[in-house]
Formats: structure tokens, sequence, C-alpha cells
């Protein structure tokens, strides 16, 4: 059957334009369904405290999200303001269609009262295009039950690569009728490009390597450094054997699951785990750590996030800045977030206060963004692609990370 892209395209368009058209007085939000109830509340507050101006919301599900925004921005009429991931932003402001809010924000909190590596992610050229609200690094989170059954210290988690391997192997049992693994990584599942790279790329960075040099313009993915962590992170399945037979189809809701049930007895999780533990397993007996480095470097994290952003067609122009003065307090930010604030003072609210959350907030200061550079998405799929190779058995890590390699400088040479 044949289907005419051009008609689905206009279709898409007309209904966007149907869905955000505005009125004066009206602001257009577009926010995920997790935040949904939240915004309803600071939106009461917020027309309360002004007059004349309401607030219309739309729900979200992530799932097509980053497309959906991209449509939204190229057909002329988008709301007026929308939450997305402060990884996306970088290709948003290629298209030309954001407008940058950083002055707007520091009427209300000075940038540098956000976390450093938030506002990096939603920079470009020194400007602003986004309000972080949620920041979050990747931690270790161990069972404290199984590190005692295996003889170690649950209160002493390892520290060095070395050491983490030591730990993963006494925690690895596969005889008998339930098999237990030291250490779960991520090599696939639904989401298994941004799940291996939110896991795997830190290893570089610890090492010194990395994907980019740090202008973006150098390919250093297959450099001695580089190709050292990849190893390190790989040979946990190929060659240690401690993560389990299911990695290459493990991304974070699968080790999550496979962590309840003593699977596995630590991997990398984030923030949002210890709400999902408390609903799921509350009597789990777990502990959270940063993230083992190599000896003598410290250790990294790829810092994710979500802003609001503000495109440069919308129909409200004033009262949606209005609305992000608002929006960027550090009590709404943390409200607001679903894991931890990108505005540290808001780290002091009692939300923030259990201690399982500290090795979460210790990372966030090793937390580094997504390089801001065009065709990261294809860059990220390409690497992705060749770990995977490393984790089939079809390449050595040098063979993968050359290939790799050889593909994106192709891609940043356009």
């Amino acid at each position: 059957m044949f289907i005419d892209l051009r008609k689905i395209t206009t279709i898409t368009c007309t209904l966007l334009a149907s869905a955000t058209a505005s009125w004066a007085g009206q602001i257009n939000w577009w926010v995920t369904e997790p935040g949904y109830k939240k915004a309803q509340e600071l939106v009461q507050k917020f027309e309360q405290a002004n007059p004349g101006i309401t607030v219309k919301l739309q729900s979200n599900p992530y799932g097509g999200l980053e497309g959906k925004t991209l449509i939204a921005l190229k057909s002329g009429s988008p709301p007026d303001l929308m939450e997305v991931q402060t990884s996306w932003v970088p290709s948003y402001i290629a298209t030309g269609t954001l407008e940058p809010i950083g002055d707007t924000i520091a009427k209300t909190t000075p940038l540098d009262q956000f976390v450093p590596a938030a506002i990096s992610s939603a920079s470009v050229d020194g400007k602003l295009y986004a309000l972080p609200f949620q920041a979050e690094a990747l931690a270790m989170i161990y069972r404290k039950d199984l590190y005692r059954a295996a003889g170690l210290d649950p209160e002493k988690p390892p520290q060095t690569w070395d050491e983490m391997i030591k730990d993963a192997q006494a925690l690895t049992k596969v005889e008998g009728a339930k098999a237990q693994y030291g250490y779960g990584i991520a090599g696939g599942g639904s989401e298994g490009q941004g799940n291996t790279l939110y896991r795997s790329l830190p290893y570089l960075w610890m090492n010194g390597g990395g994907i980019l040099s740090d202008d973006g313009k150098t390919v250093i993915v297959n450099s001695p450094e580089s190709v050292k962590a990849v190893t390190f992170y790989t040979d946990m399945y190929t060659k240690y054997k401690v993560s389990p037979p299911s990695t290459l189809e493990n991304g974070g809701l699968e080790l999550r699951r496979l962590f309840m049930s003593g699977a596995i007895a630590s991997y990398q999780g984030t923030p949002t785990e210890i709400e999902r533990f408390q609903q799921d397993a509350p009597n789990l007996d777990y502990g959270v750590a940063i993230m083992p480095h190599p000896e003598g470097k410290q250790t990294s994290a790829l810092l994710g996030g979500w802003g609001f952003i503000v495109p440069a067609k919308r129909a409200n122009k004033d009262d949606t800045l209005k609305l992000v003065q608002f929006l960027a307090t550090a009590e709404n930010v943390g409200y607001y977030t679903r894991t931890f604030p990108a505005v540290n003072a808001a780290l002091d609210l009692p939300r923030f206060a259990d201690p399982r959350l500290n090795g979460f907030k210790e990372m966030l200061k090793y937390g580094q963004p997504q390089p801001a550079v065009p065709g990261w998405l294809e860059i990220t799929n390409i690497y992705y692609r060749h770990i995977q190779e490393i984790l089939i058995g079809d390449s050595t890590p040098q063979e993968a990370m050359d290939a790799a390699a050889k593909e994106i400088t192709a891609v940043i040479k356009r």
C-alpha cells in the first residue's frame, strides 16, 4: 500500500497547530506525563499570582517526544513552553527555532547557582536556550545483603576498577538453581543506545578518553585510553563473566528488575530507582556509592536531565517569559524535578534528605554534558553498534573502535 508521507506531514502539522493555538493571555505548556500533576499545582500558583493569564497544559508520553517536539518547532505554530531532555536541546538550537532565555532565568536565579554541566548541556556559543530543572548522574547501586553473603564489607564498596572486578567475581555464583552475577552492564534493551551510552561513556572519560575531543573536532574513540575503557566495560561480560547472559537485552528497566530479584548484585542506576525500590521492594537492603574509577584517576558521569525550552515563534511572547521566571526559583525547580534539581540550593529541600541519595549527589559533581555537536545522535548510534559487536564476539575492542572512528569521522566532516 502506498503511503503519501507529504499528506501525513501536513496532517501532523495541522493537528499540532490546532493543539497549540493560543489566544491573548493564554500560555500553552507541554509537559511530560510524569510531571503533569505537579505542573497543575504550579499552574494554579502562577495563575493566582498573575491574574489575567491562563495556562493550558498538554501531557505528552516520553515515547516519540523528541521527534514530536521537533515537528512542533518546525511547524511555525509551536506551544509557548515545552519540556524536553536537555541532551536534545543542541539539535533544536541548530534549527534556529529556539529563543535564548538565559537573561530571563537570571532575573530569578543567577546562572552560577545551577549545576554547571546542566547549563553547558543547554547552551551554544555562550547562550542558554533552556531552563534546566532536572540534573542526574548514575551511581553504583549494590545489594548489601549479597555483599555480606559473599564475605564482603557492605560499608566498603569498590573504589577502583580493580576492586570492582574483584568484588564482582566474588559476587558471581552460577552454580545451583539460581544464578547470581556480580555486576550488570547495559548492552541492549528497548532503549539500548541511550542506556549503553550513559553507562559506558563515563568509563572512557574516567580514563582520559572519550568519543570526541573536547572541541568536538577530533575522533578519539579508538585512542589507547578509550579502547582500554571499552575493554574494561565489555570484559565484564565477555571475559570475566560477571554480567548475566541477558546482557545484550538489558537496559535500565531490565537491570533494575534483575537487581531486585537478586540475579545481579550491583549496577549503574539513576536516582529514580530509590522511589521504585520503595514501591516494589520496600525491604531491599541496598547501598549507593560513587562509580569506581581507574587507580589514581577520578570518576565521571554523563549528566542527564530535563529542561524547558521557549520556541521563538510562540504565540504568547511576554507571558511565557513570566512563567519561565516563576519556574526558575529554587523552590519550584526542586518541587518539579523527578530526580535531582538543577539548582544547587534546591538540594537542601527536605525531599532530598534521604542519606541513600548522597551517592547520587556526589556523582553530580563529576557530571559532564553530552557534546553539543551536529550529528551526535548518529555518532552515538555508531558507537553503540560497535559496542554490541564486541559483546557478541564479532570484534575485539580495538577493531570495533577503529571501525567506529572511521564512521564517526565521516559524520563530523560533513
